[in-house]
């Protein structure tokens, strides 16, 4: 029993003490009230008795004397029919004795006054009290006035059947209270695993979460628990989601990279050209990778919306970028075309505008064969549309929604991560963009980019 105690949590244990302290005291308080009325009910039923009784005591009053013959009734009153009681007659409040009934004068009970009066200062008005010989009496006093004389009456009777059924009474309300608080240990118990289940089973969710088993909790909960449930369900999908966040920032780092390592290492190898431009080209890419690498570590942290939106000239950027590319993939001779109006600008920040284009623009020299053609136009309905084309081979048509997810290529046969067209496909969403591919008028793929106007 210890062991199982043990291993209860913590929660529940303390809810099952706590629990049976508050039973256990208020049975303890109920039983000491019953126990209280009882005392109550026998007293009552002593003085019911009593009164009854009036006419039989009223005449051994008479007869021995105990008070003057003119108070008392002139009804004739059997001497044989005793009350069966004791009977005391005090004055001065309980102070004096004044005179007792036979029976009390041979049980030497003279000083019963006194001893009613100071237990009745101790315990406002006694209802059992030990006399003088020993024994234990039940009391009333009856109080009286004659000729302006006050008179306290002290009917007395034998308390010991009175303390047996009280004593009687004590031990089976205990006995019972005794049954009871067990069993309502008993049921704590039942109650607590039958309400607690709830908790036991979020917590072996969690578990099974850690341990990947699943990747949410369950929200089937009571009214209490489900708001919990959901809460959990929310952090887990954002803890999720950052995680992933973290995880394509650093792929897409390293996709942007690759084309800069390639385009140095063209750089290096491009003849005719003197040290000191070849260093002046390569310091430029470098400067390059360390922007964007601050550019995937600020969206890694804040997102893409969190960055700061601008207005960029379309035209500089591509026009760095074809140049790049060119040297990357100086052996295929790629004829670019750019018609951009120098006036028309990408509402947004400069850093999205060049992992777009450059992502477009790479694929485009990669599969074109001799001509990419980059299109760029702004009006006030449409908002600005960018146009990205060459003369390669083409996505097929049940493609083209799939090669905007992470991980999906278009052309197996060539080395690749899946990565460039879903990189666009964030960044034009993240401006409440739209984006669609078709065939193109060179017979290559046509990439075409829409912004409404703000």
């Amino acid at each position: 029993m210890k062991r199982l105690l043990r291993q209860r949590p913590r929660l529940q244990r303390r809810l099952m003490l706590t629990s049976l302290v508050i039973i256990t005291l208020t049975s303890l308080a109920l039983a000491e009230a019953l126990n209280q009325q009882k005392a109550k009910d026998l007293h009552v039923t002593q003085t019911n008795d009593l009164l009854a009784r009036l006419p039989s005591i009223a005449a051994e009053l008479r007869l021995e004397g105990m008070l003057p013959q003119h108070i008392l009734t002139d009804t004739p009153v059997p001497v044989q029919d005793e009350s069966g009681y004791l009977l005391i007659t005090c004055t001065n409040n309980l102070r004096d004795h004044y005179s007792s009934s036979e029976a009390a004068k041979r049980l030497g009970l003279q000083d019963s006054c006194e001893r009613v009066r100071q237990l009745g200062q101790q315990n406002n008005g006694p209802d059992v009290v030990s006399l003088a010989d020993g024994k234990s009496y039940s009391v009333v006093v009856v109080p009286l006035t004659i000729n302006q004389q006050e008179f306290e009456i002290l009917v007395l009777s034998d308390a010991e059947d009175v303390q047996q059924q009280l004593a009687t009474s004590y031990r089976q309300t205990y006995v019972r209270v005794g049954l009871f608080i067990p069993l309502s240990g008993l049921l704590l118990v039942g109650a607590s695993f039958w309400g607690l289940r709830p908790l036991r089973q979020l917590s072996d969710e969690v578990r099974n979460i850690i341990k990947g088993k699943s990747s949410k909790v369950s929200e089937d909960y009571p009214v209490e628990l489900s708001n919990v449930a959901s809460a959990l369900n929310e952090l887990l999908s954002k803890e999720k989601h950052q995680r992933q966040t973290y995880q394509d920032a650093m792929k897409d780092l390293a996709h942007s990279l690759k084309t800069r390592l390639a385009a140095t290492n063209a750089i290096m190898d491009e003849p005719g050209i003197e040290q000191k431009e070849r260093n002046q080209q390569m310091l430029a890419q470098l400067n390059q990778m360390d922007q964007i690498i601050q550019y995937q570590l600020r969206r890694a942290m804040v997102g893409r919306q969190g960055l700061t939106r601008e207005h960029t000239p379309i035209h500089e950027v591509t026009d760095k970028l074809t140049t790049m590319l060119s040297k990357v993939y100086m052996e295929k001779r790629i004829n670019a075309q750019l018609n951009i109006p120098e006036e028309v600008m990408f509402p947004g920040n400069r850093d999205d505008l060049m992992e777009m284009l450059g992502n477009l623009l790479e694929n485009a020299y990669r599969f074109a064969i001799s001509t990419v053609v980059v299109h760029a136009s702004l009006n006030e309905h449409d908002g600005l549309t960018l146009i990205v084309e060459d003369d390669g081979p083409g996505i097929e048509p049940e493609l083209r929604q799939a090669v905007l997810q992470r991980g999906v290529r278009a052309d197996r046969r060539n080395p690749g991560q899946g990565i460039g067209l879903a990189v666009v496909n964030d960044i034009v969403s993240s401006y409440q963009g739209d984006i669609e591919i078709t065939d193109s008028e060179l017979e290559g793929a046509k990439i075409k980019i829409s912004f409404k106007s703000a």
